[in-house]
């Protein structure tokens, strides 16, 4: 199948359902992103994930019942290592930041200001997967 034509497939798991619908709004502008799954809490992302089995997982730091997303990352990394997992949250401290890229996180994002660069970040994956 040429690249071009390759949909990349994603999950969005986050405690805000407004997050969610607002990062399925601008991933849905993008041709070739589909949103196949969403979760609020641990559990229920890793049932998604493991159940849809997407390209790319966007990731919440916080999620619901004090669940915590690097928990999501580890398990994504070490059952699906070909699964890219997209962190966007509210914490932009450094400490953070480096936590998740060194669990595996490919890329992470502040909430408050880098919406489009996630979902350009994401597009860009598009072409570079086959």
């Amino acid at each position: 199948m040429p690249t071009s034509s390759r949909t990349l497939r994603i999950v969005i798991v986050d405690d805000s359902s407004d997050i969610q619908q607002r990062m399925q709004r601008l991933l849905s502008e993008v041709p070739g992103l589909e949103v196949v799954g969403s979760a609020r809490d641990r559990a229920s992302a890793i049932r998604t994930i493991d159940d849809q089995r997407p390209d790319v997982v966007l990731l919440d730091v916080d999620l619901d019942h004090g669940d915590r997303g690097i928990d999501v990352l580890r398990h994504v990394a070490r059952d699906h290592a070909a699964t890219r997992v997209v962190v966007l949250s509210n914490f932009s401290w450094r400490a953070m930041r480096d936590a998740f890229l060194a669990a595996g996180a490919a890329a992470y994002f502040d909430k408050s200001m880098e919406f489009n660069q996630a979902r350009d970040w994401i597009a860009a994956r598009r072409s570079s997967t086959a």
